[in-house]
Parts: structure tokens; C-alpha cells; sequence
């Protein structure tokens, strides 16, 4: 009888360190989300406001992916994760990473370029969700309940809202208002399914940070370069307030990436999605003193659907995330103390 209540005893004693874990993961989690919005925010404007200036939208991308490359090779030395891949499967799943984690940028950033960033973001976060409950169900077979669907139509409801809206402007040209919104919606095709990949490669299989980020950079600063000789004519040339936006956007752009790879290393994909949509105040905030932009009502009604339907979405895979985290850990601490 004794050992039965010294054992009971054990176990609830152990519950706090679970807790603890559990709440510290979640401390961690939001506060690189906050970081990476706040970063992702200002790297759109910089991108905006470079791309005003007249420097070529792709040179810019290259720019970024050869910032962050120069970084990564500065860093691996120092951290030395291991760079080779423990077989072929893994291999293909890691270039198949680093393409969509260059078109997803790609897409997201000449985004920037035609629309202001708080409307593209907005476009962007609405349809991820979506993006990624379809990847979930063709490659895991994971079905999305009732709750969830909600979500993802108060997200789809409002990124036609945000479509409706943008349509009412008089300066923009069929074509213009065409590449406006298929491209967020492409980089949210893009990035959905990267979340999703990334997550495994990183959460799952446990394959480094640094050395995922590695690949991808060296890909897209490969790829970048030949597209931007290719397709546009590269503008070498800047004043000093260009080189400080495209400095800016090189560095905001480079920790935004890592912060949001770090993440997807203690939360899944869909919770990453629903932290990320911070990113949707920032930037219209920020839309005010970079472009004196400010969304019309119909515009800002989507904005705020999408915020709202992505809570609904992830709030609840992050709440049931916690509560497997918990039992996790503590059975983890129960079998310990046997």
C-alpha cells in the first residue's frame, strides 16, 4: 500500500516538469514567431522599396540567396552539423525541400513587387492553410475535421474578399491586378507543401537546420543567378539608399528563414501557419509610413477573415499539440521513475 502511494506521488510530481517543458517549447515558439513576422514584415517593404527604386526583382531574390549562403558557409564551420543525407529517399526528399523552399520565395517576394505587402501577405497566409490540408490528405492521408474546414473557408472567404477588393481599383490593368493574385496564391501553393516537407526533414527525421537552409541557399543562388542574366537586365549601379533597403532586406530576409525553420523543429506544420499570420498586422501597419497604403474596407473585412479563419484552424492543432506534448513527456517521466 505504501508503494503505491509513493509511486502515485512520484507520478504527480513529475506532471510539473511536463508542464514546464510544455509551457517553455510554447514560450520559445512565440517568441521566434513574433521575431520572424516583425522580420518577414519589414523584408517585404525593403523588397517594395528596392523594387520602386528600379533595381530587377529577381537580381533582388539572387541578392537575398546569396547573403544567406555567405552566412551559412560562415556559420558551418563553427556548428558543424552533418551534411550528408543517410539515403537516397532522404536525399530526394531534402532538393525536393530546397525547390519549393526557392519558389515559395520567389513567388512570395515579386509579389511584393506589383502589390503592397500587406495585401500579399494577406493572400498568402489565407491560402496556406488550404495549401497544406490538401498536401496532408494526397501524401498522409490525414482528413480535416469540422472545425478545421471552417477555418479553411473563413480563410478562402476572405482571400476573395482581399481578390474582390484589389479588383476595385481603378489603376490597376487586367494584367496587373492577373500577376497580383496569382502570385501570393502561387507562394502559397509553394510554401504550404515546403512547410509540410521542411517539418518532416527537420521535426521528424531530424536532419539540421543549417544543413537544410545550406541546400537551399545553394540551389537558389545557382538557380537566381542564371534566371536574373536570363530574364531581366541586372542593375549593379545603386545609390546609398538603395544599397541600405537591399542590405535591409538581406538581413531580415536571412533570419526570418532560419527563425522559421527553428520552429517547424518544435511545432507542426499548421501551427507554424496560424503563429506566422501575425505577420498580416505588422505589415499593414507598416504599409502606412513605407507606402502610405492603408486597405480600403473590403480589403481589410478579408484581412480580417483570413486572421480569424487560420486562428480557428491552427489554434485548435496547436492546442491538441500541447495536450500530446504533455502526455508525452510525462509518460516519458512515468516509465523513467519505474
Amino acid at each position: 500500500m505504501a508503494t503505491s502511494k509513493t509511486h502515485y506521488k512520484d507520478s504527480s510530481e513529475d506532471s510539473s516538469p511536463s508542464k514546464t517543458a510544455v509551457y517553455r517549447d510554447s514560450a520559445v515558439s512565440l517568441l521566434l514567431s513574433v521575431s520572424c513576422a516583425l522580420l518577414s514584415a519589414l523584408a517585404a517593404q525593403f523588397m517594395r522599396l528596392s523594387s520602386q527604386a528600379g533595381v530587377p526583382g529577381l537580381q533582388l531574390i539572387f541578392l537575398m540567396k546569396l547573403a544567406q549562403l555567405i552566412f551559412y558557409l560562415v556559420v558551418l564551420p563553427i556548428y558543424k552539423p552533418k551534411l550528408t543525407t543517410e539515403d537516397t529517399p532522404q536525399a530526394m526528399v531534402l532538393f525536393l525541400s530546397a525547390v519549393t523552399d526557392n519558389l515559395g520565395t520567389i513567388f512570395a517576394f515579386l509579389s511584393f513587387a506589383f502589390v503592397v505587402p500587406g495585401i500579399a501577405f494577406g493572400v498568402i497566409q489565407g491560402s496556406i492553410p488550404f495549401s497544406t490540408a490538401c498536401v496532408a490528405f494526397i501524401f498522409l492521408k490525414e482528413r480535416v475535421g469540422v472545425l478545421d474546414s471552417c477555418g479553411i473557408l473563413c480563410c478562402a472567404a476572405g482571400v476573395i474578399l482581399v481578390a474582390f477588393g484589389m479588383s476595385m481599383d481603378d489603376e490597376s490593368s487586367s494584367r496587373g491586378l492577373t500577376i497580383s493574385i496569382l502570385l501570393p496564391i502561387a507562394a502559397a501553393f509553394t510554401k504550404g507543401p515546403n512547410n509540410v516537407i521542411m517539418r518532416f526533414l527537420i521535426g521528424v527525421q531530424g536532419v539540421s537546420v543549417l544543413t537544410v537552409m545550406f541546400y537551399a541557399q545553394l540551389l537558389g543562388t545557382v538557380v537566381l543567378l542564371v534566371l536574373t542574366y536570363a530574364f531581366e537586365t541586372p542593375r549593379w549601379t545603386m545609390s546609398g539608399r538603395t544599397v541600405g533597403y537591399v542590405i535591409g532586406l538581406c538581413l531580415c530576409d536571412t533570419f526570418a528563414s532560419l527563425f522559421v525553420k527553428l520552429i517547424l523543429k518544435v511545432e507542426k506544420a499548421g501551427v507554424v501557419a496560424t503563429l506566422l499570420t501575425l505577420v498580416i498586422p505588422f505589415t499593414i501597419l507598416l504599409d502606412y509610413p513605407f507606402q502610405s497604403h492603408f486597405p480600403d474596407a473590403m480589403e481589410l473585412g478579408g484581412i480580417t477573415l483570413v486572421v480569424l479563419g487560420t486562428a480557428v484552424a491552427g489554434g485548435r492543432a496547436w492546442w491538441v499539440n500541447r495536450q500530446k506534448m504533455r502526455q508525452k513527456i510525462l509518460l516519458e517521466k512515468m516509465n523513467f521513475s519505474k
